[in-house]
């Protein structure tokens, strides 16, 4: 099982975290001494998840019981959930989008991103499964948080309450755990602001809400506005791209402002746009940052090696954010998992810091639109 794979170490470079319980489901991606996931999903919709006398009878064959995985636990203003995120962006619910869902929950990924309402849709219909599978009973459970990025605040468009309508009908009657706000082409941050706690009123919009691409500035405009407008209504994170490759969301100041906000930071392409990070067939990769990672990783693994992508995200969760993985395969979501459960120290991160500042000239501007624009 993953949990017992994941060993404490304390490194020159690195360290456990402390882990919650773990947690799984009759036929979850698991991982062997041999580093490969297996057993996992081949229904396009999960519906070897739904208990009943051949399921159980094929997990008791399989000695296959339900376990809960190690969850690393972080908050994201007032919501706590997983130090990574999973990103449904493309998915169509085939194969091996099942594969990926499976392998992410065994995992310990507790949120899940929607681009689009029909990725809503298809996150909500896994989830239905999953919650008829013996695993989702076990004490210590944590159901699947998922967020719809939904645009809203076009001037003279439609208000946030029937944005937000539209997007549930277009979703099929899916309704998200948390909103994730991304302003239109033009948006005016007190008003998206005052539209939000209308429809927080109307009872259309949870009180917590996230929100995507917003600058300092902006974002500092709409949680002061909305203190004052929705006194009840929290804003759970930004999401921003942010990297090693990309890193002006930091020097910027974009994540130290969510911090002095207590608003939490969902990185974006967290191992660069087109995955430029561990890609080394993309035109802006840096070779010597990936040699980097990958020299850090034999370091603080304590015998076991960290890949690069692990690295890179791990120096993500050590900024203070949680990476959202793009991915529609259980492999890479289940190495992508690896980053969680422990942490560089301030060594290995000044390390990276000072080999990323050199690359991109220390304004962390190395490519990719630029935050909030």
């Amino acid at each position: 099982m993953a949990s017992r794979l994941v060993q404490a170490h304390t490194t020159a470079f690195g360290s456990s975290v402390s882990r919650v319980s773990r947690r799984a489901f009759p036929g979850a991606a698991q991982r062997r001494s041999d580093g490969r996931a297996s057993r996992v999903f081949v229904a396009p919709r999960l519906r070897e998840m739904a208990p009943g006398p051949r399921g159980r009878a094929a997990a008791a064959a399989d000695d296959d019981i339900p376990e809960l995985p190690d969850y690393d636990v972080v908050t994201l203003g007032p919501l706590e959930t997983s130090a990574l995120a999973l990103s449904l962006r493309g998915w169509k619910g085939g194969s091996d989008d099942a594969n990926a869902y499976v392998a992410a929950i065994d995992r310990g990924y507790v949120l899940l991103g929607a681009h689009a309402p029909s990725e809503l849709a298809l996150a909500k219909e896994y989830e239905r499964y999953w919650r008829l599978s013996d695993a989702a009973q076990l004490p210590g459970v944590r159901a699947p948080q998922v967020y719809a990025i939904v645009e809203v605040g076009a001037p003279g468009g439609a208000s946030v309450a029937d944005a937000l309508q539209a997007h549930g009908i277009a979703a099929g009657g899916a309704e998200p755990d948390i909103f994730c706000l991304r302003a239109a082409p033009g948006a005016d941050a007190a008003a998206l602001a005052a539209s939000v706690a209308t429809a927080v009123e109307l009872g259309a919009c949870p009180e917590i809400v996230a929100v995507d691409g917003f600058d300092a500035p902006s974002l500092e405009t709409l949680v002061k506005t909305l203190e004052t407008l929705a006194p009840k209504a929290r804003v759970a994170f930004n999401r921003v791209a942010f990297s090693v490759a990309d890193r002006r969301a930091e020097t910027r100041g974009v994540v130290a402002a969510c911090a002095s906000l207590g608003v939490g930071v969902v990185a974006a392409d967290p191992l660069g746009e087109g995955l430029r990070v561990t890609d080394a067939k993309h035109e802006e990769h840096d070779a010597g940052m990936l040699q980097l990672l990958a020299f850090l990783g034999a370091m603080v693994g304590g015998g076991v090696q960290r890949s690069p992508a692990q690295m890179g995200l791990n120096w993500v969760v050590c900024k203070g954010a949680t990476p959202e993985v793009a991915t529609r395969t259980a492999t890479s979501a289940w190495e992508c998992g690896g980053a969680m459960l422990w942490r560089l120290d301030e060594n290995a991160v000044g390390i990276v810091d000072e080999r990323a500042a050199a690359a991109d000239g220390g304004d962390g501007s190395a490519g990719g639109e630029a935050v909030g624009a």
